[in-house]
């Protein structure tokens, strides 16, 4: 019988592709012009993701982020109600740079609503210092106590139930927004700028396979772990090898369409895994990718005791017929690639 892959540990969800911002950094650039437009998930398309992963007996991290701002959804809190009532045991985050919190009614509400929904974990990260965190820190602080136990972990809470514990990360490593907690907790987590912190998992900056910054050989020869423990699904429930993969070159079907398993085990991921799990990124997004991994020595699977037939012709006509479509999304070319 053919290897199947485990479930991941975390499940990225697109509800937005399009943000508010223009990160020098980020592999938005790669995707967008100057002017932008906004494709945003359906409610359908969310619950039918979050059924299945129910169904197949999945338990991963559920994180609204991607290759957008999640909170420029028209009806986010919406969403998360949707994912909540789909999965009630999953944990659910959400990575923001407080764009759509600042709209009507207001940050206050917009974030008591998040965790109402069903919310878990809600990380607001000053994007090269947009100014858009503090106006929420500005307006929330009327609703903030001191922890009553200085034992406690957390720095602070908020005045109101259910009660939520306020983090600076990763100045309070207990404030790690990755990090699996209980599904009865949850957080509120200031994460320091990307661009100045220097520790925490928010610190280091890849070029999202060249749509956020030049191709390079740094991960030449090096495992990733992305398609093993990670599955990215966007706006419209396309599925490509990985979140850095920004422009959906290498394809691996549609979770709607295809079906979750489908996608998570089919041709397409699987090639991709035999040529990751020996260090070889030399095919579509992932050369000259320099996103690196941890603990890849416990791959393909969580005790690193499976193994993966070497690439073969069938790993070579499963890759070229990923790459074979036009990209997801129409490439918008970078400085770095308009000088070749």
């Amino acid at each position: 019988m053919k290897y199947q892959q485990e479930p991941p540990n975390a499940v990225q969800i697109e509800l937005v592709e399009g943000c508010n911002l223009r990160c020098a950094v980020c592999g938005l650039n790669g995707i967008r012009g100057k002017d932008n437009d906004y494709k945003a998930m359906k409610s359908d398309v969310l619950a039918s993701a979050i059924t299945q992963m129910v169904e197949l007996g999945w338990n991963p991290r559920i994180e609204f982020a991607m290759h957008g701002e999640p909170s420029m959804h028209p009806d986010f809190n919406a969403m998360i109600w949707t994912a909540r009532q789909a999965g009630p045991r999953f944990q659910i985050m959400m990575t923001s740079n407080g764009g759509g919190f600042l709209s009507k009614p207001g940050p206050r509400d917009k974030v008591r609503g998040f965790f109402e929904a069903g919310g878990n974990v809600l990380a607001f990260d000053d994007y090269e210092n947009a100014n858009l965190v503090p106006k929420i820190r500005k307006a929330l602080e009327p609703h903030i106590e001191q922890a009553a136990d200085s034992k406690n972990a957390a720095i602070l809470k908020f005045a109101w139930e259910p009660y939520v514990d306020v983090y600076e990360y990763p100045q309070n490593s207990n404030g790690n927004p990755h990090q699996r907690d209980h599904i009865s907790v949850k957080k509120l987590v200031f994460i320091q700028d990307l661009i100045t912190a220097s520790k925490g998992t928010h610190s280091h900056v890849n070029n999202h396979a060249g749509a956020g910054g030049p191709l390079n050989e740094k991960g030449v020869g090096k495992r990733c772990a992305k398609p093993f423990r990670e599955l990215s699904i966007r706006w419209d429930g396309n599925v490509a090898v990985c979140c850095n993969d920004w422009r959906g070159m290498y394809q691996c079907g549609n979770v709607v369409k295809d079906g979750l398993d489908a996608v998570w085990n089919g041709p397409a991921m699987y090639a991709a895994r035999q040529k990751l799990v020996i260090g070889q990124r030399d095919f579509g997004p992932c050369k000259g990718c320099d996103a690196l991994s941890t603990r890849v020595g416990l791959l393909p699977d969580k005790l690193g005791k499976e193994t993966l037939p070497k690439p073969g012709p069938a790993t070579k006509r499963a890759i070229e017929a990923a790459l074979a479509k036009k990209p997801y999304t129409k490439p918008v070319l970078r400085p770095w690639e308009l000088t070749k």
